[in-house]
């Protein structure tokens, strides 16, 4: 392993058998070990993920990330972290963010990789891939995503009907994540544009609560798990 390196490493959705060799080693390699938190009593699933790969006097350091919409906030977290991250640097020769799935897919370490640059612009960085959630829960649902000439939306939730409407006009498969945050109403979603034939929800996927099911409509009106998604496709020729 290179000195003086920062990796950004993808853990996957939760299963620690879905780490690549590369990331094993880097995580091996690493004097220090960066991980998201949002809140301060919640459990890092990233870190839980990766830790039988940890060697027994890494330092862990925990990064607050709030979940907020407010950009001025989340600003000034992303700033803080990257400049904990630049000091942790000059202190180690090699440090690692860890997050859940992959490093450039919805995650917190792209903006976190934005504001380092700004602060060390030479900083040598490496990114290792990791299986997203999209591709576990397919890969436990025996689901193909997309077959022959299909195409796919990958949408956050919250999301309004019109601009739904318009994200979907093309597409066979929809895959809508953080669906926690408004559940009934993606629900809903589903079935004024014709995708409620066939919908799945997977929640923890490769985690020791993962569930899933064929039957989401059941569970309106329950919370569901912050980790969740729910994966519909329209099938155009019956």
């Amino acid at each position: 392993m290179t000195k003086e390196i920062f990796y950004g490493i993808g853990v996957g959705p939760g299963d620690s058998g879905y780490l690549t060799k590369t990331a094993i080693d880097a995580l091996a390699a690493s004097q220090v070990v960066c991980v998201p938190k949002s809140k301060a009593e919640r459990e890092s699933v990233a870190l839980q993920t990766a830790q039988p790969y940890l060697a027994a006097e890494v330092l862990i350091e925990e990064l607050l990330f709030p979940m907020t919409r407010d950009t001025v906030v989340l600003a000034q977290h992303w700033r803080e972290a990257a400049s904990r991250v630049a000091q942790l640097l000059t202190e180690h020769s090699v440090v690692s963010f860890l997050t859940i799935g992959d490093p450039l897919l919805y995650s917190t370490f792209s903006y976190l990789l934005q504001f380092l640059r700004k602060l060390t612009p030479t900083v040598k960085t490496e990114i290792i891939p990791g299986i997203s959630s999209i591709n576990a829960a397919a890969a436990l649902l025996q689901v193909p995503l997309l077959e022959n000439d299909e195409r796919m939306a990958v949408i956050p939730v919250p999301v309004g009907q019109e601009e739904f409407v318009e994200l979907t006009r093309y597409v066979d498969t929809v895959v809508l994540l953080k669906v926690s945050a408004a559940y009934d109403e993606t629900l809903a979603l589903l079935e004024k544009t014709g995708f409620n034939q066939e919908v799945y929800l997977v929640s923890r996927v490769g985690g020791k609560d993962e569930f899933w099911t064929n039957d989401p409509f059941a569970y309106r009106g329950q919370a569901v798990d912050y980790l969740s998604l729910l994966i519909a496709k329209r099938r155009r020729n019956g």
